[in-house]
């Protein structure tokens, strides 16, 4: 259903940016040059070696290891691509795409930012199911969130949304299908005697420190560079 939703997305916008005289290409950088693949590559390889290091840390300091799954075939891998991506690019195409660039029009880059961060946390409420707990209402908007301002300015400071795209990709593609126990990933955690369970604030150094550390490293980097892009698209 995810392509669904892309083609449907990506219709709409076209649609409603043609009827301002502009085009996919220009308002979301949605053209295929070097430049762009080269955005794409640089978030993607920085999220998959964010993930591939934190997961590795976390193995560490609980004392297990990650092995090859047994029997997993190429055209797994193949489907486990396709299902990342797709649900990556639905998201980015909601939260960066068309409404964003509006919204940067409308109200400024930074409030825009803000506000599609925050929808984008509060989103992740219904996905992770944690709507009515507070606690953790509160945790998930912070935590996604964070990460949802990082790709939003990976937007407007590239006028694409090649990098956002590649940093989300990276991190979920790993996350999920590479280092994970979700019983779909290339590598599985086996433990032993000597494992243990890291208790909640072992937990939260190990794996979500460094990615709030990573997201808000890249947002300053973002915010103190000028646009990444020769040419500035018109917002209004």
């Amino acid at each position: 259903m995810d392509i669904v939703g892309n083609l449907v997305i990506l219709a709409i916008s076209w649609f409603l940016l043609r009827l301002e005289h502009k085009s996919l290409q220009n308002a979301l950088g949605l053209n295929l040059s070097i430049y762009r693949l080269l955005q794409f590559m640089v978030g993607f390889l920085a999220t998959v070696t964010l993930a591939v290091l934190v997961h590795y840390t976390y193995a560490v300091a609980a004392n297990f290891t990650w092995v090859l799954r047994a029997n997993i075939s190429p055209y797994t891998l193949v489907l486990n691509v396709y299902a990342a991506l797709s649900l990556v690019l639905l998201q980015e195409l909601l939260f960066r795409g068309y409404l964003l660039y509006q919204g940067i029009g409308l109200l400024g880059e930074r409030s825009a930012n803000f506000i599609s961060a925050a929808a984008f946390g509060m989103y992740h409420w219904f996905i992770l199911g944690v709507f009515g707990n507070p606690f953790l209402m509160v945790w998930v908007l912070l935590t996604t969130g964070i990460w949802g301002l990082m790709f939003a300015y990976a937007f407007s400071k590239t006028h694409s949304l090649a990098l956002p795209v590649g940093l989300h990709f990276g991190w979920a593609f790993v996350d999920k299908y590479i280092l994970s126990d979700s019983g779909q990933s290339l590598l599985v955690p086996v433990t032993s005697i000597h494992s243990r369970y890291p208790n909640t604030i072992e937990s939260i150094m190990y794996l979500h420190l460094p990615k709030i550390a990573f997201a808000v490293l890249v947002i300053i980097l973002l915010i103190k560079s000028r646009s990444l892009v020769s040419s500035r698209p018109k917002y209004k």
